[in-house]
């Protein structure tokens, strides 16, 4: 998900909460209605106040629209195209993470691997986050889990083109 979208998804949460919050408080009768009424009153006196108002509401209906529709239906991750000579054959970035995650899970000294893939123009960029256990060298375990992944999608996905294989170490347990 964008930034921006979350940015809406945010505003559209804090309206959700305020009207439910709003429609509690009188059904409750914490609050009168009398309050509701009054803002209502007051919008519709006031030209400016009601035109504020229009563009909101209707921004904020928009926005109940737009967000389902392109952030929950939008494609999760793109597809990585590979050459043979039989056909097209293409592969999930989610399929190539997963496939990352297990090979990953057997370095010893791996612990806790969540992979991503970037489609490039060259080929892939993978970018790994783990947690890693202090009783080795860290740097030689980065070294042997890039290696590992490297070799894996080279020889059993057929990937040729890796670009850069990102290591995040989030804990060292």
């Amino acid at each position: 998900m964008k930034i921006y979208q979350k940015g809406l998804w945010v505003i559209g949460l804090i309206a959700l909460a305020a009207l439910s919050l709003g429609g509690f408080l009188i059904s409750a009768g914490i609050m009168p209605k009398i309050l509701i009424f009054g803002a209502l009153t007051g919008i519709e006196l006031n030209i400016l106040i009601r035109a504020i108002s229009t563009i909101v509401f209707a921004l904020l209906f928009i926005l109940s629209i737009y967000l389902p529709l392109f952030t929950w239906t939008e494609k999760k991750g793109t597809v990585i195209p590979l050459r043979n000579p039989l056909g097209n054959v293409e592969i999930s970035q989610g399929a190539i993470s997963d496939f990352i995650e297990r090979v990953g899970a057997e370095v010893e000294g791996v612990e806790d691997l969540r992979a991503q893939v970037k489609s490039t123009e060259e080929g892939i960029d993978v970018e790994l986050s783990l947690s890693a256990q202090g009783q080795g060298e860290i740097p030689r375990l980065i070294d042997e889990l890039q290696n590992v992944i490297k070799k894996y999608l080279n020889t059993t996905v057929g990937i040729e083109n890796i670009g850069e294989i990102k290591v995040k170490v989030k804990k060292i347990i």
